[in-house]
C-alpha cells in the first residue's frame, strides 16, 4: 500500500489531498545501519518530474519506531506510525526544495535525515504584469502534452469576470472568474498532436475584452478516459513504474498504441541524454544509469511527423 498526495486542479490554486491506494509492488528501500534513518528517494540534489516519490526507512538502535514525519521546506506534509515512508506528494512547485524526515522510537530517541532536491514539469504561477492577458503555459514554441495545461494571468481596467481559451477557434477552457482572482492554473480540453495557436480572451465587468496568443506544439500522450471505451494514441509503458526502485541496468518496456500512422522510431532518454533506441512501435531494452533519481523520457515519431512522449521518474539503487 502506497500513500499518495495528489493535486486537485482548481482554476485559482492547487489543493493537495492525501490518500492511499494499492500500487504495483516496488523494490524495498535498502535498510540503513542500526540507529540510522535513510532517505532513498528522491536522491540528494536530484531533479524530479512533477510528483516526487518520497521513500524513507528508519532502523532504531533498539525498540521500534513509533512515529515518522516528513517536511518540505520546513512544513510538515505527512506522518505515520511506522518505520517506513512511501509517499507520492503532489502540489510541490517547480524549483529547489529542502526535504527532511524525522522518526522517533519508543524510547523517545530522534532519528533524522535531510537533503535538497529540485522539481520540474509543473505549471508555473502566472501573476499579471500589467493590464491584459499573460500566457505563462504553454510557452511560446514549447512542446507540451495534448492534455493541455494552462497557466494564465489577467488584469483589466475593471475586474475580470470571465476567461476563455481557444486552440485555434475551438474553445478548450471556459470559466467564470472569482472576485479578486488574477490567475488560472488548470487543464484545458485535450487537443490533437501538432502545431497550434492558443488564443486567450478575458472579459471585464464593463464587457471590455483583453486578448493574447501563443503558438505551441502538442505531443500525443496516452490516456484512457474513464467514460467511453476509446483510448487516445500514445506511449503505454510496461516497466518501470513511476518512482520505482531499480538496479542498473534496468528494463524499459513500452509500446505505442492506437496510433493512426506507422511509428518510425522510439528513443529513451535519461536526464535528457539518449540511452536507447528502436525502429518500430515497441521498445524493450536494458538501460544503464548511475545511482540516484532520474527523469526517464520515452519518445516516438510516426510517419505523419507527430510526436509521442511519456515521462516518469526512476530511482537507481
Amino acid at each position: 500500500m502506497k500513500c499518495l498526495s495528489l493535486p486537485n486542479i482548481k482554476t485559482q490554486f492547487f489543493l493537495a489531498a492525501a490518500f492511499c491506494i494499492s500500487l504495483p509492488a516496488l523494490a524495498a528501500c535498502p535498510a540503513p545501519a542500526s540507529g540510522k534513518l535513510v532517505i532513498c528517494q528522491p536522491s540528494a540534489n536530484a531533479t524530479v518530474y512533477q510528483v516526487p516519490h518520497i521513500e524513507a526507512l528508519a532502523n532504531p538502535s533498539s525498540g521500534s519506531i513509533t512515529a515518522m514525519k516528513v517536511y518540505i521546506d520546513g512544513k510538515q506534509i505527512f506522518s505515520n506510525g511506522g518505520p517506513v515512508i512511501e509517499l507520492f506528494e503532489g502540489g510541490v512547485s517547480n524549483g529547489t526544495h529542502h526535504l527532511s524526515v524525522n522518526a522517533w522510537d519508543d524510547f523517545g530517541r530522534l532519528y533524522h535525515a535531510e537533503q535538497v532536491f529540485a522539481m520540474t514539469g509543473n505549471l508555473p504561477a502566472c501573476p499579471p504584469t500589467g493590464v491584459g492577458v499573460r500566457i505563462c503555459a504553454p510557452g511560446t514554441g514549447q512542446t507540451v502534452s495534448q492534455n493541455l495545461g494552462l497557466s494564465l494571468g489577467f488584469k483589466g481596467n475593471a475586474p475580470i469576470k470571465h476567461v476563455t481559451a481557444y486552440v485555434g477557434s475551438t474553445p478548450v477552457f471556459d470559466s467564470a472568474v472569482a472576485p479578486g482572482q488574477t490567475q488560472v492554473l488548470g487543464s484545458g480540453s485535450a487537443t490533437a498532436a501538432g502545431t497550434h495557436t492558443l488564443n486567450v480572451v478575458a472579459t471585464d465587468t464593463n464587457n471590455v475584452t483583453y486578448k493574447s496568443s501563443v503558438s505551441f506544439k502538442a505531443y500525443y500522450e496516452g490516456d484512457c478516459p474513464p467514460k467511453g471505451n476509446t483510448c487516445n494514441p500514445g506511449i503505454y509503458p510496461n516497466t518501470p513504474n513511476d518512482g520505482e526502485d531499480v538496479q542498473s541496468p534496468f528494463r524499459v518496456s513500452a509500446g505505442v498504441q492506437f496510433n493512426s500512422a506507422s511509428i518510425t522510431a522510439m528513443k529513451v532518454y535519461v536526464d535528457g541524454l539518449e540511452a536507447g533506441s528502436s525502429s518500430g512501435p515497441v521498445f524493450d531494452q536494458q538501460i544503464n544509469a548511475t545511482k540516484g533519481t532520474h527523469i526517464l523520457v520515452i519518445q516516438a515519431w510516426d510517419t505523419a511527423g507527430k510526436l509521442y512522449r511519456f515521462t516518469e521518474n526512476v530511482n537507481v539503487q
